[in-house]
C-alpha cells in the first residue's frame, strides 16, 4: 500500500454533500434512509459543531469517513463548499482508495426527462469527467433506496474478510428511541437508527417506513458478509423488535443471539413449537369462539405478558373495543411469577410462536393482533418464528391525548408484518405521526 494511501475503516460514518437552497430535502430523505439500514451519517445540521462553516466540514471529513454521498441539483454549481472544498477532498479519497465507497443523487434532467449522468462533471467545474462514471441514482424514493443499498453492499464487502476470519456473527446495534446523529454509534458492523418520534410513547411512523424500506436488505446482508448468524445488540419500541425479528426469520438466518441493554445474552431455537413442561400458561381465553368471516380476514388477539407484576388493563380495554371482532383471543403468561431466565428465551419465544400460529390455523390462518410485555429480546426472538403468519403489532401507550377526557392505558395498532415476503417483512405502517 503507497505511503499516502488514506487508511478507511469501513465502520465510520458516510458524509452526506449537498446545496443547502435546493438539496436540503433530498439529502434528509437519504441520510434516514442510510440511517435505517445501519449505515451511520455525517450531516451538516446533525452533526458539526458551531463554528466556521469551512472548518466544520473539513473537521467532518478529517475525523473519518468510509464514504459519501454527493447531492447534485441544479443550484449546487453556486456552492463554493461543495465545488471548492468537499467535492476535491471527496475525490481525492476516492482516487486514493478503492476502500471509500462514493456515490451520487442526481436530480438534474435531460432534455428527455431523464438523468443527466453528465451534469456531476459540469455543475461541480470538474475539467476531466470523473463522476460521469460513479454510481448514479435519481433523487425518487426508490432512487434514494436504490444508493442506500449500494452504500450497504460496499460496507459489508469492507468488513466480510474480518467476519469471515474470525467466523462471527453479524453484530447489528439497533435503538428506535435515540436521536440519531453521529455520535450515538457503536462499534457494531451495522448501526440501525430511525427518525425520532415526537410522541411519548410511540415509534416515529417516517422512520417506520424507512425501516420498512431497507429492513427487507438485512438477510441478504447476513448472507454477503459470510456470517454464521446475527447478533442484535440494544433496544427498541416492542412493537417493532417483533417486526425486527420477522425481517430476520429463522427460515433464512439460523442463529440469532440477542444482547439488550444489561447485558444479557438472549439466544433462539431454530422453529416454533411446544414444551413438557410448557414455558407459558394460558391465563385467559375467550368464552366463545366465533366462526371465521367469509367476507373479511379472520382476526385472533394475542397477549404475551412476560413482566411481574402483570399488567391486564391495556389489554381489558383492547378486549372492550375489538372482542366482538374477534374470532378467538389467548392471554399468556409465565407459569411462575418472577424474573425471565435468561438461558430458558429461545423456548419462551418459540413456545409463544407456536401458540400464535395454533390460534390462527384453528381460525382459517387469522391475521394475528400481538400485543409483547416483555424484554426486548424475547419479543425480537418470537417475531423470527413466525414465518406464514401476517400479524399487526401493537405498542402500549398511556400518554393523553390533547383536547380529550383522560384516556388511560391502551395498545394502538403500529404496524402490519409478515416473515419471509419478497417486498420486505414490514408491509404496512399504521400508526400516524403525531
Amino acid at each position: 500500500m503507497p505511503a499516502d494511501t488514506p487508511i478507511i475503516n469501513p465502520r465510520d460514518p458516510v458524509f452526506v454533500s449537498y446545496r443547502h437552497s435546493d438539496g436540503l430535502p433530498i439529502a434528509a430523505e437519504l441520510t434516514w434512509l442510510l440511517r435505517a439500514a445501519g449505515i451511520p451519517v455525517w450531516r451538516d445540521v446533525d452533526d458539526l459543531p458551531p463554528g466556521d462553516t469551512d472548518a466544520r466540514l473539513q473537521q467532518a471529513i478529517d475525523e473519518g469517513i468510509s464514504g459519501a454521498v454527493i447531492v447534485v441539483t441544479p443550484e449546487i454549481a453556486d456552492s463554493r463548499v461543495v465545488r471548492e472544498i468537499e467535492a476535491p477532498r471527496l475525490l481525492a479519497l476516492h482516487r486514493s482508495s478503492a476502500q471509500f465507497a462514493l456515490g451520487i443523487v442526481n436530480s438534474v434532467r435531460t432534455l428527455e426527462s431523464k438523468v443527466d449522468y453528465e451534469a456531476p462533471d459540469r455543475l461541480l467545474g470538474l475539467i476531466e469527467p470523473e463522476l460521469k462514471g460513479v454510481d448514479q441514482s435519481d433523487t425518487s424514493r426508490e432512487g434514494l433506496t436504490a444508493m442506500t443499498r449500494k452504500m450497504l453492499w460496499h460496507r459489508i464487502a469492507a468488513v466480510r474478510p474480518e467476519i469471515k476470519a474470525e467466523g462471527r456473527e453479524l453484530r447489528v446495534s439497533v435503538q428506535t428511541r435515540n436521536t440519531p446523529q453521529v455520535y450515538d454509534r457503536t462499534d457494531a458492523d451495522l448501526d440501525v437508527r430511525v427518525r425520532p418520534s415526537r410522541h411519548e410513547k410511540l415509534p416515529s411512523a417516517a422512520g417506520l417506513r424507512d425501516l420498512a424500506d431497507t429492513a427487507r436488505f438485512l438477510p441478504d446482508t447476513v448472507t454477503r458478509a459470510g456470517a454464521r448468524g446475527i447478533r442484535v445488540e440494544g433496544g427498541a419500541h416492542l412493537s417493532v423488535a417483533v417486526a425486527l425479528g420477522a425481517v430476520i426469520p429463522s427460515t433464512r438466518i439460523g442463529p440469532m443471539t440477542v444482547v439488550d441493554g444489561r447485558g444479557d445474552v438472549w439466544k433462539s431455537t431454530t422453529e416454533a413449537q411446544m414444551f413438557n413442561p410448557q414455558r407459558l400458561h394460558l391465563e385467559r381465553r375467550a368464552e366463545a369462539v366465533r366462526p371465521a368471516p367469509a367476507d373479511r380476514p379472520a382476526e385472533v388477539a394475542v397477549y404475551i405478558d412476560l413482566q411481574f407484576p402483570r399488567s391486564d388493563t391495556a389489554f381489558d380495554r383492547f378486549l372492550g373495543d375489538r372482542e366482538r371482532d374477534l374470532c378467538d383471543w389467548i392471554h399468556l403468561v409465565p407459569p411462575v411469577d418472577g424474573l425471565l431466565d435468561v438461558e430458558d428465551a429461545g423456548n419462551i419465544a418459540a413456545e409463544a410462536a407456536a401458540r400464535l400460529r395454533e390460534l390462527s390455523m384453528a381460525n382459517r390462518n387469522a391475521h394475528v393482533l400481538l400485543m409483547v410485555r416483555g424484554p426486548f429480546a424475547v419479543a425480537v426472538l418470537i417475531g423470527r418464528l413466525t414465518n406464514t403468519l401476517r400479524m399487526t403489532t401493537y405498542e402500549f401507550d398511556q400518554s393523553e391525548v390533547d383536547g380529550r377526557d383522560f384516556v388511560g392505558p391502551r395498545y394502538e395498532p403500529v404496524l402490519v408484518a409478515r416473515a419471509s415476503t419478497p417486498a420486505g417483512a414490514i408491509e404496512q405502517v399504521l400508526v400516524v405521526d403525531s
